[in-house]
């Protein structure tokens, strides 16, 4: 018998705010176009994901190390250790590949789909008097 999941799908955000769990997939395609900007850490990883406007999203360096480590196996990304801007022990350092360009793009594609929806869903809801 299979596990039924209960509730709306919807987590707490700051201030008791409601949001949609399903952001957590958006994470992989925002990952992506980080490394598509340059060669990455997890923890820059972390912080460029607030700058694309998922500093309210609660994300730890554990779970941008398992999309990382899933994207490798994948054959998206592929690491290696640098020493290069720290002080501490070596960093793993993830670069996009050929395939992983592939699959950002096909991710934006979908995106852009996703948004016209999003717009047209919208513009109904507006035009029933709630905007």
């Amino acid at each position: 018998m299979g596990r039924r999941r209960h509730g709306t799908g919807m987590g707490m955000g700051p201030v008791g705010v409601r949001r949609p769990r399903r952001i957590r997939r958006f994470v992989e395609p925002a990952v992506l176009l980080l490394l598509h900007r340059e060669p990455a850490h997890g923890y820059a990883l972390l912080e460029g994901l607030r700058e694309l406007g998922l500093e309210e999203y609660p994300m730890d360096a554990s779970a941008i190390y398992r999309i990382l480590y899933d994207l490798e196996a994948q054959g998206m990304v592929v690491s290696q250790e640098s020493s290069e801007g720290s002080a501490g022990p070596p960093r793993r350092v993830y670069s996009l590949t050929a395939q992983g360009d592939a699959y950002l793009n096909a991710w934006v594609e979908d995106l852009r789909l996703t948004d016209q929806i999003l717009h047209n869903f919208f513009e109904a809801y507006d035009a029933q008097g709630h905007g």
